[in-house]
């Protein structure tokens, strides 16, 4: 309230020291104070050579001095001097009121004929912008001036945009009118050969009354009432012709058997019998219906719970219409009430709703939860109205307090209701005693906030037309620093009917609870003391956070298989950001924008993803976001090597009393001592000379054995099941050495 004051006393002094500017510079360009200025200016009656007049002091009718050029003599008369030129031509008698010629003057005489004003040099005078050019920009300072006291005082009253604009063109069109015309009268540069008719416009009310309709015209011509109109459009699903008329065309085509799709799209009756079979066909079910839905109130729909709503007959109505009554404990409902009521049917059938009588299902404006789907269950919400607020909701509710909702089902044959189904309430017609409610954010209190973001867009969901503000400390609504900018119209409401006001969040720490408070005040068109302020301020709390880090990233050398695809698994470990670590990856093999797809195993500190990728080199790009919005980015390059060929022994020998083997890699090896035509699972196994070392492998050597010898690497490649990776025959040597 204090600051309202503030802002009054505000305006009102800058319309003051308009206003005392405006008079200023209009005075400035009245006759009164036109000094002469000529060839270095001097005061009013110091004689000036080559000056024909010499300003003129407090009195309008009188000059101190005349100095003629020509001759070099002074002239002084009690009368106001007219000239021509270098020469005195006439005079204004104050005394008579009248223009008298004036011959003989000091100087070369004049010749008769027109009269002249006098044009004095000077500042604002005949060497720089002349009578005409001083008498407009005097119309242009009064014109300034009615601008801006329009401008200031027309948001004090009130005025919409339409009325404001219209107001400060008219405003100023007449000022200015009225400005110019006065200031060319005072200055008798106008006055025709005798000057009658246009100084009496100075005697009398001729410029206001000019400039009046001049403003008049501007205003007639200008001012256009602004209106609003809401165009709704629906993008409903689609709907198949009623009835069943065309169902057995489904049917003619033999080499295009039926499908429920195109059975259901040729007729809402249509029904798609032995689905899934050689003899499915697609026929009108209920041919011979002729009944409409049967609508049912809803008890367990009507919502709010728990507050005491029912469904009572109406008994108002006269069969055979239907209806039912909404009450609140038997009595009215609460202004701006989110209230929810439903019905069933009997049948699948499609609702519509309506405030107004109608008298067919076509006719009625709206659907039933705005869904044109065909089903036995229907619900409709809505934001009861004030009692002096309307909305245009679907369905729109007028602002009397009482309200009937008027329903009809239709089937899928098209038999439809032809008495309405009422649904009637009403809304509590006292004054609004309540203050609004903010029933939600657009952020939701407890969440993280972006690392060094310290101003954050906000939104505020009111349950009825409020304006709001915020602070960061909890305080009276009238201290509150921060103003949001508010949507007060009723087909402003959002998907869950509330009214929405937005504004940003500033000062925002890192690594910190941020608290910030809210309050509303109702009804914005209402005087001030018929609105209701919240006393309890709604709490927000933003946490600040720090930056997030992908501290890991997998794999980074090359992996290998024996398939011609590989199973790769990307690995990323993520810490610190909001919630320490936690966080959602994606990953992309090119970095380019849509690319990104999130990772399997994700929504934590740790993720993963895994690919099937052939032969080649790669390289990954990972973007990681945190629920704060902090951001983190790596990337990996890997080698896929695909191995497909079996182990090779490049080394067999006898060492004491084993047989010993060494192949090309890792490897476990078996043998026969039949043939190669062994499972490798049946094989003996041979051991390893040293466990870390798995290419060195021995068995027991038994001369004149033969070893049939298979070896299979860590990827699973073998030889084939009749062949082998060697054969080795245990031969001894004998002899003697020289």
């Amino acid at each position: 309230m204090k600051k309202n004051k503030t802002l009054k006393m505000s305006a009102w002094i800058q319309i003051f020291l308009m206003f005392s500017m405006s008079f200023a510079i209009a005075f400035i360009f009245s006759e009164n104070l036109i000094t002469a200025t000529p060839e270095g200016a001097t005061i009013a009656g110091t004689k000036v050579a080559g000056i024909k007049f010499q300003g003129v002091a407090s009195d309008a009718d009188n000059i101190m001095g005349v100095w003629d050029k020509s001759t070099g003599t002074e002239l002084v008369d009690g009368h106001r001097l007219y000239y021509k030129g270098d020469n005195v031509v006439g005079r204004f008698n104050p005394t008579t009121n009248t223009y008298e010629k004036v011959i003989g003057q000091p100087g070369t005489q004049a010749s008769e004929g027109t009269w002249y004003s006098q044009l004095y040099k000077g500042q604002f005078g005949k060497e720089t912008l002349g009578s005409v050019g001083s008498s407009l920009l005097a119309g242009v300072a009064w014109a300034a001036t009615a601008y801006m006291v329009v401008k200031l005082i027309g948001p004090m009253l009130g005025l919409d945009e339409g009325m404001q604009k219209t107001l400060e063109a008219s405003v100023s069109a007449g000022s200015f009118a009225m400005g110019t015309l006065k200031a060319m009268t005072n200055n008798d540069v106008f006055l025709g050969s005798d000057g009658s008719w246009l100084r009496s416009l100075q005697t009398g009310q001729g410029p206001f009354w000019t400039g009046l309709v001049v403003a008049a015209i501007v205003f007639i011509l200008t001012y256009k009432k602004e209106t609003t109109k809401v165009v709704s459009f629906q993008c409903m699903p689609f709907e198949p012709a009623l009835g069943g008329a065309k169902c057995e065309e489904c049917n003619k085509d033999p080499m295009r058997p039926c499908t429920e799709y195109r059975c259901k799209s040729l007729g809402q009756a249509c029904e798609l019998l032995n689905p899934n079979t050689p003899s499915a066909q697609c026929a009108w079910q209920s041919r011979n219906d002729v009944n409409s839905p049967k609508i049912t109130p809803n008890a367990s729909m009507l919502k709010p719970f728990g507050i005491g709503l029912k469904y009572e007959p109406d008994k108002a109505i006269r069969p055979p219409a239907l209806g039912s009554k909404i009450t609140l404990n038997g009595g009215c409902l609460p202004a701006f009430t989110p209230l929810e009521f439903g019905f069933d049917t009997d049948e699948p059938a499609q609702c519509k709703i309506d405030y107004n009588h109608t008298t067919k299902f076509d006719d009625m404006a709206f659907y039933a939860g705005e869904s044109n789907y065909y089903q036995y269950s229907h619900n409709q919400k809505m934001r009861l109205p004030g009692p002096v607020n309307g909305t245009i909701n679907a369905p729109m509710l007028r602002n009397d307090g009482n309200f009937a909702l008027y329903t009809r089902c239709r089937d899928a044959n098209g038999n439809e209701n032809v008495d309405e189904y009422s649904f009637v309430f009403c809304v509590d017609k006292g004054p609004d005693t309540t203050p609004p409610v903010i029933e939600e954010f657009s952020i939701p209190s407890g969440s993280y906030v972006t690392y060094n973001k310290d101003n954050v867009p906000i939104e505020v969901y009111v349950n009825e037309p409020s304006e709001c503000k915020w602070s960061i400390d909890s305080k009276a609504y009238e201290d509150m620093e921060n103003q949001m900018q508010c949507f007060t119209e009723s087909y402003q409401v959002n998907a869950n009917l509330q009214y929405t006001c937005i504004g940003n969040l500033t000062g925002i720490e890192n690594r910190a609870d941020n608290k910030f408070y809210f309050r509303c005040k109702d009804q914005p068109d209402m005087p001030e003391n018929e609105r209701y302020v919240m006393v309890q301020s709604k709490e927000l709390v933003l946490k600040g956070s720090q930056p997030l880090n992908i501290i890991k990233v997998l794999p980074n050398e090359t992996i290998t298989g024996s398939t011609d695809v590989v199973p790769v698994t990307l690995e990323l470990e993520t810490d610190d950001g909001s919630e320490d670590g936690k966080s959602i990856c994606y990953f992309s093999p090119s970095a380019e924008r849509d690319s990104y797809i999130a990772m399997f195993e994700t929504n934590n500190y740790l993720h993963t993803q895994t690919l099937t990728l052939t032969n080649g080199d790669y390289k990954y790009y990972f973007r990681c976001i945190d629920s704060g919005g902090n951001a983190a980015e790596s990337e990996t390059t890997f080698n896929v090597f695909v191995d497909k060929q079996t182990p090779r022994v490049t080394r067999a020998y006898k060492q004491l009393d084993a047989l010993k083997i060494v192949t090309d890699e890792d490897s476990e090896c078996v043998y026969s001592l039949k043939d190669c035509n062994f499972d490798f699972k049946d094989g003996q196994k041979m051991a390893y000379s040293n466990i870390d070392v798995k290419y060195n492998l021995f068995a027991d050597w038994k001369a004149s054995n033969t070893y049939y010898i298979k070896c299979r690497d860590s990827y699973g490649n073998e030889p084939s099941p009749n062949q082998c990776s060697i054969v080795v025959s245990a031969v001894e040597l004998s002899g003697k050495r020289n």
